[in-house]
C-alpha cells in the first residue's frame, strides 16, 4: 500500500528544493532593465536614478532610496542616449533640465568608479 499525500499536509514541488542532495533553494539574482539600451542584466550591475518625492534627481547606489527609480547601466552612453531619447524623463516623469543633466552625468560616473571597485 502506498502512502498518499492528505490534503492538510503541504506538498513538495520540485522548485521548493535544490534538487541536488537536499541543499538550500538556489536563489536567482533580482534583475533590472536599463531604460536606455533595455538590456536586462542583474540589478547589482546597474545604477539606480531616483526622483525623490521633493523632485529632486540624484544617483542611488544602495538601490533603497525613496521615490521612483530608473535603472542605468553605469556607462556614460547609456545616460546620454536615456537623456536624448527622452527614456529617462519618462521613467522618472519628470522634465530633466540641462543643469540637471550634467550633474546627473557627473554623479553616474562616479558611481561607475565606485562599482568598478565594488567588483575588484
Amino acid at each position: 500500500m502506498t502512502k498518499t499525500a492528505r490534503s492538510s499536509e503541504p506538498r513538495r514541488s520540485a522548485s521548493a528544493t535544490s534538487g541536488k542532495r537536499g541543499g538550500p533553494p538556489v536563489r536567482s539574482l533580482p534583475q533590472r532593465t536599463c531604460v536606455a539600451c533595455r538590456t536586462a542584466r542583474a540589478k547589482r550591475e546597474l545604477v539606480r536614478v531616483v526622483r525623490s518625492p521633493a523632485g529632486t534627481l540624484s544617483v542611488d547606489l544602495r538601490g533603497k532610496a525613496p521615490g521612483r527609480g530608473a535603472y542605468l547601466d553605469p556607462d556614460p552612453a547609456c545616460l546620454d542616449r536615456g537623456l536624448r531619447e527622452g527614456a529617462i524623463s519618462r521613467a522618472l516623469e519628470v522634465t530633466i533640465d540641462d543643469d540637471t543633466a550634467e550633474r546627473l552625468k557627473v554623479e553616474l560616473t562616479e558611481a561607475a568608479r565606485t562599482r568598478q571597485k565594488e567588483t575588484t
